[in-house]
This record gives structure tokens, sequence and C-alpha cells, in this order.
């Protein structure tokens, strides 16, 4: 059985979007202590990926001339939960090894990749791909980006009175999954983490809360906060499944 990874952009193509650098995040006010965050929160219109700290600061160090920014090789791997800031949560089971994954020249800020990667054979609990990834080396190495599945992003302000989530439209139903970051310059409402993979409960209207599990207790809030929450859209797998990511599908876009 084959499973396919797709990840839709806003205009109905299939492939994941990362935008290292968006001009209309790029403002003055608290830029520095704000940068990374610039850096690895990067989206399209509904669409999400993120660079790692460590890919963040060769950036950084190459924008100030400290150092010169080197090519690397992209090597794909897959997640049973958020990868956090090292590559987390990677499937080892199986005949699962990560797939060197070329991409084409970049032409108006924009790379794909070539070819379709097939990862074969893959097992081990929880049996599910939320997340792809992308280290520097087949075995251990530098985690690169990575970018959940789905990626849909809703922003929100939160409440500790409630312990609620508002977000306009957000479209989220109760046990989807997703993950939070905070706006350049703001903060998560206290209770809530980044690299953190939660459940929605308690939809109504316009708010929702989340949990850590499945139709559970809501997370407590203490202090209000705001964010983005992106949608993680996760594919089952049986063991000794493949798992497929067509050409095109992981997107490099810098528009």
């Amino acid at each position: 059985m084959n499973s396919a990874a797709s990840v839709p952009t806003a205009r109905g193509g299939p492939h994941t979007l990362i935008r290292p650098y968006d001009r209309q995040l790029l403002h003055p006010p608290g830029f520095i202590a704000a940068r990374r965050r610039l850096l690895r929160t990067v989206w399209d219109d509904e669409r999400g990926a993120f660079i790692s700290d460590f890919r963040v600061d060769e950036i950084n160090d190459a924008v100030l001339g400290t150092t010169t920014l080197t090519a690397v090789a992209n090597f794909m791997s897959l997640h049973s939960a958020h990868p956090g800031e090292t590559g987390a949560n990677e499937l080892t089971g199986g005949s699962y090894v990560r797939q060197s994954t070329a991409f084409d020249v970049s032409a108006s800020g924009v790379s794909q990749n070539t070819a379709a990667e097939t990862f074969t054979n893959i097992t081990g609990a929880p049996n599910e791909v939320g997340y792809l990834g992308f280290f520097d080396a087949s075995t251990v190495g530098n985690f690169l980006w990575y970018a959940p599945l789905s990626g849909t992003p809703n922003t929100f302000t939160a409440l500790d009175t409630g312990d609620v989530f508002l977000s306009h439209g957000h479209g989220l139903s109760n046990d989807d999954r997703i993950f939070v970051t905070a706006w350049p310059g703001s903060a998560l409402p206290t209770g809530a983490a980044e690299a953190t993979d939660y459940f929605i409960v308690g939809v109504s209207g316009d708010t929702f809360q989340i949990s850590l599990t499945q139709g559970g207790a809501a997370v407590t809030l203490t202090a209000d906060g705001e964010g983005i929450a992106y949608t993680v859209d996760y594919r089952a797998f049986t063991n000794g499944d493949n798992f497929t990511v067509a050409a095109g599908n992981a997107v490099f876009s810098s528009n």
C-alpha cells in the first residue's frame, strides 16, 4: 500500500511552501529580537513551513558577513509528531531511511523537488506521519527545516478566562490537530507551548480550546496571548506500507 503525501497550497497545487524572507513581516521595530522567529515562521496565504534554529544562525551569519553560507544536501525525513528544532520523532522502523532530495534551480524565487521520494516498508507506532523534515545528512547530521502536512494557519488571540482561543472563521473541528507559534514580538498564552501537538476541543463558533489528548481536558491558560495555530493533517499507515512524496510536493519559495 502507498500513502501519498500531498500538502496543498492556498491555490490548490500539491506542495509545501517555505518562505524565509517575507517582506510583509520584515519591519524595523523589534527586528533584532524577532529575527529568529521571522526566519522560522514562513508562510503563504494558507500554508506554512519552518526553518530550524541551526539554519537560521547560518543565514544570519551569512547576512552579517561573518561566514559564507554553503550549499547543503537535503535528505527528506518523516516524523510522527512535531520535530522541534532537532528533528525529533523521526520514523525508524522497517526499511525506513531518509531520502536524498534534489531541488531544481530557483526561478522567480521558487524551487521544488524534482523527483518523487518513496519511503519503503515503514513501520512503528503510532503508525502515522504528520511532518516532513530535511537534514543535511542521510544519518545524524543537522536538522534544516520542516513542514506540517497541510499547515493551514489560523491567527488567534487567547484568553485565560475560559481557556479559549478566538479565531474568526477558523474552520476547525473537534479532534483536529494543531501546533501553535507566537507572532514576532508577541507571546503565546501561558499554558500553551511551541513544538507541541494539540487536539482541538470545545469548538463553539469562532472559539476553540486545545488539549494534549483527543477529547481530553482543555489546557489551562494562565495569561492571555496571541499567535498562529497550524493544522497538521496526519496520515495513518499500516506497518509495511510505502509513503510517497510526489515530485513538486516540496516547494521552497523566497517570494
